[in-house]
């Protein structure tokens, strides 16, 4: 009795062989591929916030080593539109991006004042966006 028992245990593991690996593959395909969805769509809004920042503080830096207010902007609106092509934002998503200035003294570029650059744009593909600022202070030696 006992040998049959064993008999009928053996050909049952034998006829599971394999089994657990079509299992893994029919569970992982539906469960895993959400997630390299939504890893694949947060690279991409990290790599825009990263070109982004580093678009921002070459702006600013280019505004602040003026002399006048209308040299600033032309020269902001320069790096802007070259460093965004170089960054490798598309045109429509650089004529999207704002910019916007504040500055902590009246005139702007005011020997020893700060200076904050504001850069917002809608992410690709993602629907969302992305503001991030950098700033830099007047030389006073200027």
């Amino acid at each position: 009795m006992l040998n049959l028992y064993i008999e009928k245990l053996r050909s049952s593991l034998r006829a599971d062989f394999g089994s657990a690996s079509v299992e893994f593959v029919i569970l992982a395909i539906p469960l895993f591929l959400p997630i390299f969805i939504y890893l694949i769509q947060f690279a991409e809004l990290s790599n825009s916030e990263i070109n982004a920042r580093s678009l921002v503080r070459q702006v600013v830096r280019a505004y602040v080593a003026t002399d006048s207010i209308e040299d600033a902007q032309y020269r902001a609106n320069l790096v802007l539109n070259y460093g965004g092509e170089r960054l490798g934002f598309r045109g429509p998503e650089i004529a999207s991006m704002r910019l916007t200035f504040t500055c902590s003294a009246n005139p702007c570029l005011t020997p020893g004042a700060r200076v904050r650059g504001t850069l917002t744009l809608d992410a690709p593909n993602s629907h969302r966006t992305v503001q991030v600022s950098a700033q830099e202070y007047v030389s006073p030696w200027q």
